[in-house]
């Protein structure tokens, strides 16, 4: 067999075109425009087959990431008053839950119920604090794959995003001059 020349970059993307573009161009040509209509943002669902969502479903869901943010809230300024090495360790975390509060359009001071600051060390109280934050952002990232409005589910993953940020940050254990 004759040893052929590398191919240039220039005839690889030639070649490529020239097959590529018919192919494209009869499935571009199956697509009607009123088959991607609902995709499009706002787009109106009861035109076609998609149901509207249902905005009660989504004020449950609301109310239950309101408690939910409110009772991650509470759990933090608790162990920030309870240990006074944790205030720095906690304070961006406490700040997070406040911003998901005002998000949520809710106060944090009305919302925010006394949290249970245990009895126990600074590193159980630490410990606490991940494990009750880790759970925290998993239920967060479960309300917003049950959000039926594109915006609230939105909201939602953010905020999972946002405590999954302050986890990344937040000390596994605390050290013995903090």
């Amino acid at each position: 067999m004759p040893h052929l020349p590398p191919a240039s970059r220039r005839a690889v993307v030639g070649v490529g075109a020239v097959t590529l573009a018919p192919v494209l161009a009869g499935g571009l040509a199956a697509c009607d425009a009123s088959d991607v209509g609902d995709l499009l943002p706002g787009a109106d669902p009861s035109d076609g087959g998609v149901e509207a969502p249902d905005p009660s479903a989504d004020e449950a869901l609301l109310d239950r990431a309101v408690a939910e943010v409110a009772e991650a809230h509470a759990a933090v300024a608790a162990a920030r008053a309870r240990h006074p090495r944790l205030r720095p360790l906690l304070a961006d975390l406490e700040r997070v839950h406040a911003a998901h509060l005002a998000a949520l359009e809710s106060d944090p001071a009305q919302a925010a119920r006394p949290g249970d600051p245990g009895t126990g060390s600074v590193a159980a109280a630490l410990a606490d604090v991940r494990r009750r934050e880790t759970a925290h952002q998993r239920r967060l990232a479960d309300l917003a794959v049950r959000a039926d409005s594109g915006r609230l589910a939105q909201l939602l993953a953010a905020m999972a995003a946002g405590v999954a940020q302050q986890l990344v940050v937040l000390p596994r254990r605390v050290e013995a001059g903090r």
